[in-house]
């Protein structure tokens, strides 16, 4: 596979040959469905007696039910009809795309030698004061060999400006189809005639695993758009709202005046951010001071009786971006959920603390008392690289809560968005100087600390090549911070962006097995490890 069809894969992986037919289903589907709602609604016209009472109301429910889900099942089908027609032509275009550069690509790999070659033969040429006609037709094969050379890098560079072109179509043909599923972001199933999940935990079966996925992301992903940037582009953003809002006084007041009431504005949310950080000390909810700190221990084996995803151990970086995210909404937007996991051997003995970091779950501005890993501390970590944030001094106290800190074994951070960066931050400190091995993250901007992270520590990164949040470096990046020969960064191509579920299943696909070195962090019934997870969990103080 050449490197250009690698960069753009993610345009030939849909399968409109598949989707099409079943799309088609839908619509069928809604038809049958709007039938069956006119057959229940003749159930209810005309009732008069008690006895069809109760039939009656039924029925009623049921039709507006059925009414809804053809709604959604026609809208649905249409959209994906239309979706499926226009992805052909793309994909063909992309197809031809790639081929071209893939051949001159090719040529322009051996047309450097052929000039260097036909140069040599002129040298020779002249030296040995050959017939001028000799000559001419030398400089006239490098001529034209040149002008090889040139024609082919335009070629290239065409077929790259119709591969961008294919993306950005593609990405409009799927915001068309996201705006015509309208209903499809709405709660759970209306009722057990129109179970959606359902129907979209089954699509894999007929649009295939790659449809299934993309399609049920994209609208999963457009709750929560919003809150994939750090905080440095809200704060961009609210410059922009701030001189949009003050843009007819900019008349009167002058737009230097302007930028600094905009500057000023801004400025106090930061200070604001400071402060609330600065001063505020985390409030630990559970187990609340005082209360024994008791460890919930986990066997690999115990997954063969498990009922819940949570009570599996981890085995690789997969499970491990999936287990975060489940502290995610185990948090949610009013507490943060920190796990300091030990893996322990049969004897008790720990030989190494996995640490579990979550990523921002509360975007407001005003938030006093809910969880840590939120706007502020976003902003924080972006701006002032370094900060003792509340966020911070609470993962240090489940660190000495859950006894790591008394220990010499080895330390593994990891986590994904905020969690991500918090794990590469807290691998410069020098308080853990020589405990920290690993640090294994996901979209998240850490390449600020490359200069700073111990060179012997292993480094994992998964990025999604369309997720902007990894590459928001932004305050203490600099040229020193070169990723060194123990970093290893993978850069997949998904269309759901930011999603901790995404990014575990990138990880089972790139790297399915652990590092080398990195196996003491995950419990293993051949070498009689468990682990011993201590949950914490705190809100602002």
């Amino acid at each position: 596979m050449s490197a250009i069809s690698v960069e753009f894969e993610d345009i030939l992986l849909g399968k409109p040959d598949q989707l099409d037919p079943r799309a088609a289903d839908l619509v069928t589907a809604a038809a049958a469905i709007e039938k069956a709602t006119a057959s229940l609604r003749g159930l209810i016209e005309g009732q008069a007696s008690r006895s069809t009472e109760a039939l009656a109301e039924t029925a009623s429910e049921v039709a507006r039910s059925l009414s809804r889900a053809r709604t959604r099942y026609r809208n649905t089908g249409q959209a994906l009809q239309t979706y499926a027609a226009d992805l052909r032509p793309i994909q063909q275009d992309a197809t031809a795309a790639i081929a071209t550069a893939e051949y001159y690509e090719q040529k322009s790999a051996t047309i450097p030698n052929d000039i260097s070659r036909r140069e040599g033969d002129l040298l020779r040429a002249e030296a040995v004061e050959a017939p001028q006609p000799q000559i001419d037709e030398i400089e006239a094969d490098l001529r034209r060999m040149r002008q090889a050379q040139s024609n082919a890098a335009s070629q290239v560079q065409d077929a790259r400006q119709q591969l961008y072109r294919a993306r950005e179509r593609l990405r409009a043909i799927a915001d068309v189809a996201i705006s015509h599923i309208e209903t499809a972001i709405e709660g759970d199933s209306d009722s057990a005639f129109d179970n959606w999940n359902q129907f979209w935990d089954g699509a894999a079966g007929w649009i295939g695993e790659w449809a299934a996925n993309v399609l049920k992301g994209i609208l999963e992903v457009l709750g929560e758009l919003l809150a994939i940037l750090v905080a440095i582009v809200v704060i961009i953003v609210v410059i922009i709202i701030v001189i949009a809002v003050l843009s007819a006084i900019a008349a009167i007041i002058g737009w230097v005046a302007l930028g600094i009431l905009a500057a000023l504005l801004v400025g106090a949310m930061l200070l604001t951010f400071l402060i609330r950080d600065g001063l505020g000390t985390p409030i630990r909810r559970s187990p609340a001071p005082g209360e024994e700190l008791k460890p919930k221990k986990k066997y690999p084996s115990d997954a063969d009786d498990a009922t819940t995803t949570d009570q599996y151990t981890s085995q690789d970086y997969g499970d491990l971006f999936e287990e975060v995210g489940r502290q995610d909404v185990a948090g949610g937007e009013q507490r943060t959920v920190i796990r300091v996991v030990a893996i322990t051997d049969a004897a008790g003995n720990v030989i190494g603390y996995r640490v579990q970091l979550p990523s921002t779950q509360n975007w407001s501005p005003m938030n006093g008392d809910g969880a840590l890993n939120d706007l502020s501390a976003d902003a924080m970590l972006a701006l002032f690289p370094g900060l003792e944030t509340q966020y911070k001094r609470a993962v240090w106290d489940a660190l000495e809560s859950s006894g790591a800190l008394d220990s010499d074994a080895p330390i593994m951070l990891t986590g994904w968005s905020l969690g991500g960066m918090m794990a590469g931050d807290l691998a410069t400190d020098p308080r853990l100087s020589g405990r920290v091995q690993s640090v294994v993250t996901a979209g998240s901007a850490i390449d600020k600390h490359a200069g700073e992270i111990d060179p012997s520590v292993r480094v994992t990164q998964v990025n999604n090549r369309w997720d902007p949040v990894h590459t928001l470096e932004f305050v203490g990046y600099g040229p020193n911070d070169v990723p060194g020969p123990n970093w290893q960064t993978y850069h997949p191509v998904d269309i759901r962006i930011h999603d901790a579920n995404m990014y575990g299943e990138l990880a089972d696909d790139l790297v399915p097995e652990v590092r080398p070195g990195d196996e003491i962090f995950f419990a293993d019934d051949l070498k009689n490890t468990h682990e011993e997870v201590y949950e914490m969990v705190y809100s602002r103080g």
